[in-house]
Order: structure tokens, then C-alpha cells, then sequence
């Protein structure tokens, strides 16, 4: 802990012992002096100077508060590393997230990241220094447009390289350009609308499954169940949902790293928003504990293996189905080193492209091999 102790202002155990925690509960077996050994690490962040509309940093013990007062889990460790020190510059800020995620992650510790603005995602993402890093972002709009980096126009520094995959989910039409869309559609992104998910939640599961990061912007929540978003919404997702969403997230065994933005605590007299981030938060921990430990921790080459035909081109896809689970991924042929890319899809994607009907997401993948 004393490698990362200069950048935390920590939770003092005198703020648990405030309020009543029976055992079995988080706030009875959480650590606060020590995250070795931990397979989450919870860290607060207060950052909002790069706000789009100027928003005072908010007051996350309210979070901790609800958070601590939730059911624990069995065989996982959680650490709460506290509140990270704003730096004297927004710069420094960055730089310090990006530090201390990168040291969590190469320990096999997910950095599980509440408050700030959505920016704050960026440093955290640039740690996936590998060819084609993947990051989820759940959002009701594009957040892309002025020149300037701000917490609604950081996508462009999100994507940190040509390869780097930007997926938006629960995106609102009428918040979203035509044009957004176009060009988000040029650069071999991927989006999903709120209506899309609504009524077919197996369509976003595999793009989480897929997803190294997630970085969810509470303003995707309708204002009803989430009135202190900093930009609310009378529409959007209900909070049991953003909870499902949220659950699939901590699901996967790929992703590493999750980040909850935009609370404005001074909205939230009745801390109904800050029990919804703790409940947030249980989700995504509680999907943590139930992974599979699929692909990639797991090689597909231990699934079953299906070849389908397609016709147009002339050609095959391989899916890997684990009979254990029922889960389904597909091989995609590459043009380099002749090396394949597999990427997650669902048994309705499977049998669609064994009716020559293939999935759009399939396709815009194989297709980019035939350019």
C-alpha cells in the first residue's frame, strides 16, 4: 500500500465504525490499510475541473456509505484505497490515474473508479497498450464535437490508437447527430441505442464480454432514478438496467478496469443517486465473482468447434461454443500473420449466420478483412 499511499487521501476506519455494519456486509470486511491480495480495489475520484458545465467535486462517502451497508461476497477480496489526490493541474490528475491503474492492473487488480467527470476515463484506457484495446462507453449521447477536451468531447482521446475499438451504448437519437453517426461509423466503431438494448440485452452481452474497460456515464440513467446525474434526462434506462449492465460488465474476463462519472452530489438531497451508484457498484462486483473464466483466460480451443458456410464471399466462419455455459464466440480471418481474431457473439448470432443471415457486428469485422 505504501507504493500508492501518497496518492490517496484513505478511508479512516472512524468513518466505518459511524454508522451500524453487521457481519457478511462489505463494510465488515472491506480493507482500508492493504490491497494486496485484493481482486478489486475501489477508488474515488473528485477530478472536475475539465467539466463541460463547471460542477463542484462531489461528496462520495454518501456512496460509501450505501456501499458498505451491502451484502459481502465469498472468496473476493475488496480494498478501498480512498479518495485519489487531485493534481495541481488537470494533467497531473491524469497522469496520476493512469499510474495507479496500470500498477493495479499488472497486479491482477481491478480498479473499480467512482465519481469525477467522464474524461477521467481517458488516462485509464491508455494503459491497454496492446494492438486493439476495447472499451465500452455507456452513454445516452456522442461525446465528440469542439476542438477542446472536455468530459463531453473526450472520444477522440479515448481512441489512443487507429486500433483501438469505441463502442457507445444506450445512445439517444434525438442527442445524436446523423453526422456523430456517420463518422463515429467511419472509424469502425460500434453503437447500440437505447431501444435496441432495451428489448434485446443479448445484443449488448458480447460486446461487454469483448470490452477491456467500461466507462459508464450516469446521465444514461432517466432522471426519475437517477436525479443527480450532471446532465439528466426525464428518459434513458432504468436503474435496474443500468444494474444488469453493470452486472454483465463485471462478468467478463476480459475486462480490467470500470469507471462510474458525471454524479453531482449537491443534486442529490435525498441521496437516492448515491444509493444508485452503490448498487452500481454491487453489480458489477457481484459479476466479478460469478466469471467463468472463459476465453481468453480460458483458450477456445478447449470449446466446441463449429464451422458455418457463408456464401458471400466464398468462404467459412469458425464458432467456438463452451457446452458449459452455452456461450458462443466467432473466429474472424485476418489478413496479418495470418493470425485470427476471435470475438464474442451469442447463440441467436450463431444460428442467424447458419441462415445465411449474418450479424451485423460479424460482418463489419469479416468485411474489414476484405478492403
Amino acid at each position: 500500500m505504501k507504493e500508492l499511499s501518497n496518492y490517496f487521501d484513505p478511508i479512516k476506519s472512524k468513518f466505518v465504525s459511524s454508522f451500524e455494519i453487521s457481519n457478511g456486509f462489505i463494510g465488515s470486511e472491506i480493507s482500508l490499510k492493504n490491497f494486496e491480495g485484493s481482486k478489486i480495489a475501489l477508488i474515488g475520484l473528485s477530478e472536475t475541473r475539465n467539466a463541460f458545465e463547471k460542477v463542484e467535486p462531489s461528496d462520495l462517502q454518501q456512496v460509501r456509505r450505501y456501499l458498505y451497508q451491502l451484502s459481502a461476497f465469498k472468496n473476493l477480496n475488496i480494498s478501498d484505497l480512498g479518495n485519489l489526490k487531485t493534481g495541481k493541474t488537470v494533467k497531473d490528475t491524469y497522469a496520476s490515474i493512469e499510474f495507479v491503474s496500470k500498477y493495479l492492473m499488472d497486479k491482477n487488480i481491478i480498479p473499480l473508479f467512482f465519481g469525477g467527470t467522464q474524461d477521467l476515463s481517458v488516462p485509464i484506457f491508455k494503459v491497454f497498450q496492446k494492438e486493439q484495446p476495447e472499451c465500452v462507453v455507456i452513454d445516452s449521447r456522442f461525446d465528440s464535437g469542439s476542438k477542446h477536451l472536455h468530459s463531453k468531447n473526450f472520444f477522440k482521446e479515448l481512441a489512443i490508437n487507429n486500433n483501438s475499438i469505441i463502442s457507445v451504448a444506450g445512445y439517444q437519437s434525438y442527442f445524436v447527430s446523423q453526422k456523430q453517426l456517420s463518422e463515429f461509423e467511419s472509424t469502425g466503431n460500434w453503437y447500440y441505442r437505447l431501444g435496441l438494448i432495451r428489448n434485446n440485452f443479448s445484443l449488448i452481452e458480447p460486446v461487454l464480454r469483448d470490452a477491456d474497460m467500461v466507462s459508464f456515464d450516469l446521465s444514461v440513467i432517466r432522471q426519475a432514478d437517477c436525479p443527480a446525474s450532471t446532465f439528466t434526462s426525464p428518459n434513458g434506462l432504468y436503474n435496474e438496467e443500468a444494474c444488469q449492465l453493470a452486472n454483465l460488465s463485471g462478468l467478463s474476463d476480459k475486462l480490467m478496469s470500470f469507471h462510474i462519472s458525471e454524479y453531482d452530489s449537491s443534486k442529490d438531497a435525498n441521496g437516492q443517486s448515491a444509493h444508485l451508484i452503490a448498487q452500481l457498484m454491487w453489480h458489477f462486483i457481484y459479476g466479478v465473482s460469478q466469471r467463468k473464466g472463459d476465453y481468453p483466460v480460458k483458450s477456445v480451443a478447449s470449446y466446441k468447434k463449429i464451422f458455418v458456410k457463408i456464401e458471400k464471399p466464398d468462404s467459412e466462419l469458425i464458432f467456438y461454443q463452451n457446452p458449459q455455459n452455452n456461450r458462443f464466440w466467432v473466429e474472424i480471418p485476418t489478413k496479418k500473420n495470418n493470425v485470427s481474431k476471435v470475438i464474442a457473439c451469442s447463440e441467436k448470432d450463431y444460428r442467424a449466420t447458419c441462415m445465411g443471415e449474418i450479424p451485423d457486428r460479424i460482418w463489419k469485422n469479416f468485411s474489414k478483412q476484405l478492403d
